[in-house]
């Protein structure tokens, strides 16, 4: 019983499990702290929107985070946003009027930055890749604590050390920041262009922001605004820190991280394709510059689905081995910026396993073909070869053998004293000659026709249709110089053939020829209004044709239904 394949699945993600219940808790522990702020309300000489302000500073953030990590169950930039939530809340409490909360708020107070200096350097994994980066992030923590606890906790008197701090967390603050904006510029210039759309703004933003927070403390005033006024700018800008980066998650090419067995179940009820599995791996690990590759025994070597060999991944790439028990069948080529965890990895290559197995046997036997199909364009080539190597010989062999023969013949009969019946007999072999001679001729011109060697398909088939005793008509355009020489002589052949055909078989009227060259191919069809009923048979011309065709890799189709004339089209490769 056969019929349409049933619809492919999709992955359905399982019921949240305790992360996503924890999440929840979260949630609901950021609302209460929220509400206990606001219920604190601010400190004598505090403006009043002081403290919602940040409040909601802070749900924005844990909002964020919240929303990131639910998005990406797997990774930890969710978590990095959480922690910028509680760098809002130590920013804030130093307005509530407790003083241990104002101790707290002095020293965690710029924690911000560093934080907003991480998520920059982790995004959109939430890990950090390469000894720099650690080391910028390091540095950013250092600062934003370290070298902030001496301008609150020394006496107002050690102005020396005060200052010193101050002008050292300004020096190593810059430092932090020229480090994470090279390190930025690096990943841009390395990544794909779909995800550069999504980097560029967001690292413009945070590293701006990064720069503004601090600075606008300084330049605001100097172009007349008032405390007020400084406060709101930094606010602000904090506040569009975690819309960017949850916007980059969910909006760029970043989706969702779907659990394993989800995964799992996908694979085993899909008739996946070749590329359907790196397709769902992509979307499974949110990483759209993720390939599949296939060990090749043949080559001791990674090789992709047309069968090309790897070579080493690039910088910032990183390759999982597939395997099944202990044979290996394939890998994992993706970015380590886009995918953080390589146990993620390491799950769903277990998961992939006998999936893409399978696949390395389709990527085998597609190379296989291809080599097949190769030689088989070698066979046709080196069958033309002979052919041309077979009309030459009989051109400058056997037939100027006839034509010297076929002179002597007629010095014979013409010759003085030559009785007339020698003379007879002369000119009767001479005439025999000649006639063999034009058999030659022609036996040359099918087997290596002189106008398609010399002036090209278009020209041969032009002299083709002005030979036909019947209408004939040709549209040509195809470019000579262009068609490889197989090429053009199975579309002469064929346009030969079905000349032939019509007029000694379909007894057409007329019949008109198109040859139109296009991209990498070149249409050949043939056209009579004969009685059709013609057959690609076995043993057949067209038989013949229809095989010549297939072994260059193009199409051959017949359409000759009975009264209603023959249709013949074919298409042939012609790039290089």
């Amino acid at each position: 019983m056969t019929g349409a394949p049933p619809p492919v699945p999709r992955p359905v993600p399982s019921r949240p499990g305790p992360l996503r219940a924890a999440l929840l808790l979260i949630a609901l522990f950021a609302l209460a702290l929220g509400v206990v702020q606001l219920v604190v309300g601010a400190a004598p000489g505090v403006p009043g929107w002081v403290v919602p302000v940040f409040t909601l500073l802070f749900w924005t953030w844990a909002g964020a985070g919240i929303a990131a990590w639910w998005r990406r169950p797997t990774g930890f930039f969710g978590a990095l946003l959480l922690i910028g939530s509680l760098a809002m809340v130590a920013a804030g409490v130093g307005n509530l009027g407790q003083p241990l909360l104002e101790a707290v708020s002095a020293v965690f107070g710029t924690t911000i930055l560093a934080v907003t200096v991480h998520l920059l350097l982790a995004f959109p994994s939430g890990r950090l890749r390469g000894r720099l980066a650690v080391t910028a992030v390091v540095l950013g923590y250092v600062n934003s604590i370290a070298l902030q606890a001496p301008q609150y906790i020394l006496p107002p008197d050690e102005v020396a050390l005060i200052d010193a701090a101050f002008t050292a967390q300004r020096l190593l603050g810059l430092v932090v920041v020229v480090m994470a904006a090279v390190l930025l510029i690096r990943r841009l210039r390395s990544t794909d262009p779909r995800n550069r759309r999504v980097l560029l703004p967001l690292y413009l933003y945070g590293i701006l922001a990064v720069l503004l927070i601090p600075v606008s403390g300084t330049l605001l005033p100097l172009l007349g605004a008032d405390a007020v006024g400084v406060a709101a700018a930094q606010l602000a800008i904090t506040a569009g820190i975690p819309i960017a980066f949850l916007t980059g998650v969910l909006a760029g090419g970043f989706p969702q991280t779907v659990e394993a067995d989800a995964l799992s179940a996908w694979l085993g009820l899909a008739d996946t394709s070749r590329s359907a599995v790196e397709q769902a791996l992509a979307r499974a690990l949110g990483d759209d510059s993720l390939r599949v590759s296939y060990w090749s025994d043949a080559h001791q070597g990674f090789v992709d689905s047309g069968g090309t060999v790897l070579g080493a991944v690039a910088e910032h790439r990183y390759r999982e081995e597939v395997r099944v028990q202990t044979r290996l069948v394939g890998a994992i080529d993706y970015d380590g910026r886009m995918i953080g965890e390589p146990e993620a990895v390491r799950r769903a290559a277990r998961v992939l396993a006998l999936a893409l197995d399978r696949e390395r046997l389709t990527a085998a036997l597609s190379a296989t073909n291809a080599e097949l199909g190769r030689s088989r364009v070698r066979l046709v080539e080196a069958a033309d070869r002979e052919r041309a190597r077979i009309a030459r010989d009989l051109h400058d062999g056997l037939q100027v053998q006839l034509v010297l023969l076929a002179l002597e013949a007629q010095q014979l009969a013409i010759a003085e004293g030559t009785p007339a019946v020698t003379a007879e007999a002369a000119l009767t072999l001479r005439r025999r000659i000649d006639e063999a001679a034009a058999d030659l001729r022609h036996l040359v011109h099918a087997v290596l026709p002189s106008a398609l060697i010399e002036r090209g398909l278009a020209a041969a088939a032009e002299d083709l249709v002005d030979r036909v005793d019947i209408r004939a008509t040709l549209h040509s355009d195809v470019d000579d110089t262009a068609l490889p020489p197989a090429t053009a002589r199975t579309a002469y052949l064929i346009v030969a053939e079905s000349l032939s055909n019509a007029v000694k078989h379909s007894g057409a009227g007329s019949v008109s020829v198109r040859l139109v060259q296009r991209d990498d191919l070149i249409e050949i069809a043939v056209v009579d209004d004969g009685i059709g009923g013609a057959r690609v048979e076995e043993g057949g011309g067209l038989k013949g044709l229809a095989d010549r065709v297939d072994a260059l890799g193009g199409s051959f189709e017949v359409t000759s239904d009975p009264g209603s004339g023959t249709r013949l089209r074919a298409e042939l490769p012609c790039g290089s």
